[in-house]
């Protein structure tokens, strides 16, 4: 075989190498967004904490992904992380996978004034894939089976958790076009934020009624 025969057949490898990654599946990131409050709904401000974050399969024990670290929340409370390319264990091989379990652990450090030493707080939620044409959808629920409100818009999921937990109010970000925007960001926390009347919320910081229409909210 003859070098510009070996040349023409490297180049037709590499060529469909990238016309089947531009034809691939797309890749999403996820983003999650809370604020914690105590029971009094006082935001817990700067505050540390070690998160755990795990991702497993509804019907399997085997482990997909996980990291630690050392959190802190900002001074409203806030506190977040990204797990990218969570797409990859959404479709595998082209298919929708199974359920995928969300398990985000919450224990105290040395920073930490908000839970004693030996205490925990942990929150699950099960991710369901599905596919609409060449369209992945998305469903979040609660442990319970309590599903999270929806808002999508082109390239973009957003989540709200309705009820929130005692302590953690919270949603989460899915897009194919990642980085997650700050400005996507700050819509999710004026959407996620408790409101003044509610029993577990301090002062209003959302939008009442659903996702801001067209991912955009009134400033006040």
């Amino acid at each position: 075989m003859n070098l510009k025969k070996i040349t023409l057949i490297a180049l037709t490898v590499l060529w469909g190498s990238a016309i089947g990654a531009l034809q691939g599946q797309a890749v999403y990131d996820l983003k999650f967004q809370g604020i914690l409050a105590d029971i009094q709904g006082n935001d817990i401000s700067n505050e540390g904490f070690d998160l755990s974050v795990q991702l497993k399969h509804e019907t399997g024990q085997d482990i997909l992904y996980e990291f630690s670290s050392v959190t802190f929340t900002d001074e409203e409370g806030w506190f977040g992380f990204t797990i990218s390319e969570i797409s990859r264990f959404l479709i595998e091989n082209g298919q929708v996978s199974k359920p995928i379990v969300l398990r985000m652990e919450f224990l105290p450090n040395e920073n930490t004034k908000w839970m004693r030493k030996g205490e925990d707080f942990m929150v699950t939620y099960t991710l369901t894939p599905s596919m609409d044409g060449n369209q992945l959808e998305i469903v979040i629920n609660r442990m319970e089976g309590t599903e999270l409100v929806l808002f999508s818009e082109d390239h973009l999921f957003a989540f709200k958790d309705q009820y929130p937990f005692a302590m953690l109010s919270g949603g989460f970000l899915i897009t194919d076009q990642p980085p997650v925007s700050q400005e996507s960001i700050a819509h999710l926390k004026q959407w996620i934020s408790p409101d003044e009347d509610s029993e577990i919320g301090a002062r209003s910081r959302g939008v009442k009624g659903g996702f801001p229409a067209g991912g955009y909210y009134k400033k006040d």
